[in-house]
């Protein structure tokens, strides 16, 4: 089986939380070559992949919006010192469909809206119907809630579905402004397109 994925997948992650003074290991915690016994194989590339004419990864999502930031209490070890983790490795899956992209977040740690540009970068596409899963938003101020309900109306999206990383208050925001579109994407969710 092919994994796609970027090479910092297999980086030595670390979270330090509040209150806590050490760090938490976040990373992979399985062995690569136990792995590759089993089946897998890597395809660790920067790019976006291809993957049928209709479908690709977006490879690294630049840094753009102004106000989407990554946490500063998430690191990558590097020769047994702490630097923080640019979270290179966050990817998307944009499918182009007929009625509009739909963009499929793992956690969008380098922004929602970041991500959602990029992938209209990516296709020479502007309608983004659907977005679905991890917004990270669960530490966003308000404000940075506000920019991101407001470039989401710019974008003209359709339907909304997060998960995980979210967050409750960003969840009620999101649901409160698309009212309509809004779904919470929880295990088991289906979803039919148009």
């Amino acid at each position: 089986m092919e994994v796609i994925a970027h090479p910092d997948i297999w980086a030595p992650k670390y979270v330090r939380r509040d209150g806590e003074t050490e760090e938490q290991y976040i990373g992979i915690p399985f062995v690569r070559g136990e792995l590759e016994s089993l089946g897998a194989h890597f395809n660790l590339v920067r790019e976006p992949v291809r993957i049928t004419d209709r479908i690709i990864t977006t490879g690294e999502i630049p840094m753009l919006s102004g106000y989407e930031e990554i946490e500063n209490n998430l690191f990558v070890k590097e020769a047994d010192v702490l630097q923080p983790d640019r979270l290179a490795d966050d990817l998307a899956l944009v499918i182009d469909t007929d009625f509009g992209l739909v963009v499929i977040l793992g956690c969008a740690h380098r922004g929602i809206i970041n991500t959602l540009r990029h992938a209209q970068r990516l296709t020479g596409k502007e309608l983004v119907y659907a977005v679905i899963g991890g917004t990270h938003l669960f530490l966003a101020s308000d404000e940075r809630i506000e920019q991101t309900i407001a470039a989401l109306k710019e974008i003209g999206i359709q339907r909304l579905g997060v998960s995980h990383c979210t967050g409750f208050h960003a969840s009620a925001r999101l649901a409160q402004e698309f009212e309509g579109i809004f779904f919470l994407n929880n295990a088991g969710t289906r979803l039919t397109l148009p």
